[in-house]
C-alpha cells in the first residue's frame, strides 16, 4: 500500500478568531484486525492505530486511545477554539512503532 501513513486534515476555511471549529483527520492505514480460523483466533502480531494526539499552537489539546475496534483508514473528528493563526498537527501512532503526522494551517480572521 503506497499511501500507508498518509494523513489528511480538514479545517474550515473561514474562521472567526475565538470561535470553536470542527476539524477532521483521516489516516490511510489497514488496521489489521483479529482473524479467526475454525472458530479460534489466529496468533498474529496485529498492526492497528492505538493512539492519536492533536496539537495546536505547540500544545497538545486532545489525545485518543483506540483499539482494534476502529476500522481501516480511521477518521477522527474533534473541536478546538481557533484563538490565533498557527499549525494544527495530528499524530497517529500504531502498535508497530509507526508514527504518521499531518498538519494544517489555521487562519482565523
Amino acid at each position: 500500500m503506497s499511501t500507508l501513513g498518509q494523513v489528511r486534515i480538514r479545517v474550515p476555511g473561514a474562521l472567526a478568531r475565538g470561535s470553536v471549529a470542527r476539524a477532521r483527520a483521516l489516516l490511510i492505514h489497514p488496521n489489521e484486525r483479529v482473524e479467526r480460523k475454525h472458530g479460534k483466533s489466529v496468533d498474529r502480531n496485529y498492526r492497528f492505530v492505538n493512539r492519536v494526539v492533536v496539537n495546536y499552537l505547540g500544545r497538545d489539546i486532545a489525545e485518543f486511545a483506540t483499539s482494534t475496534s476502529i476500522g481501516e483508514n480511521p477518521s477522527f473528528g474533534f473541536a478546538f477554539r481557533a484563538t490565533e493563526s498557527g499549525t494544527l498537527k495530528v499524530t497517529f501512532f500504531d502498535t508497530h512503532g509507526g508514527r504518521f503526522e499531518g498538519a494544517a494551517e489555521v487562519k482565523p480572521a
